[in-house]
């Protein structure tokens, strides 16, 4: 039952023309120690319920990568953060600021909410894209 699904899954993508490869993150300024990070790629908008892929990490280190297999060509934006009380959210103050440490694909989303243009990376191919995490400077 489970190959017929694959298969039929495999022979559905060959059809459609749509490419897909792998897409590696590279994960800079993670706090080992200090709570999961998760890493989204999402298409249309930043919001985590947009991210159509998403992997939970315990980071190693400072600096690592997150290999998603199979994403195809298109417009993406990448959204990070890590989750340092353990709750699945990106915890904000009462302003909306993010509490916990984030970031998103070309350094967007530091002195002024995020949009999903200015973050859009576009994957064709094998694609390798850095997202540095950190807390956000608007925070006290």
């Amino acid at each position: 039952m489970l190959r017929s699904i694959i298969g039929v899954i495999g022979v559905l993508m060959l059809t459609s023309g749509v490419k897909a490869a792998p897409l590696t993150v590279q994960v800079e300024g993670a706090d080992p120690g200090q709570g999961p990070v998760l890493v989204g790629i999402c298409s249309g908008s930043l919001d985590f319920g947009s991210c159509r892929y998403s992997q939970n990490v315990q980071p190693p280190a400072a600096e690592f990568q997150v290999l998603f297999q199979d994403v195809p060509d298109g417009s993406y934006a990448i959204a990070v953060f890590q989750d340092t009380n353990g709750n699945n959210n990106l915890d904000r103050n009462s302003r909306g600021l993010p509490l916990e440490p984030y970031g998103f694909s070309n350094g967007t989303g530091r002195t002024a909410p995020p949009s999903f243009e200015a973050a859009r990376i576009t994957v064709t191919g094998s694609t390798l894209t850095r997202v540095r995490i950190a807390r956000s400077p608007l925070v006290r």
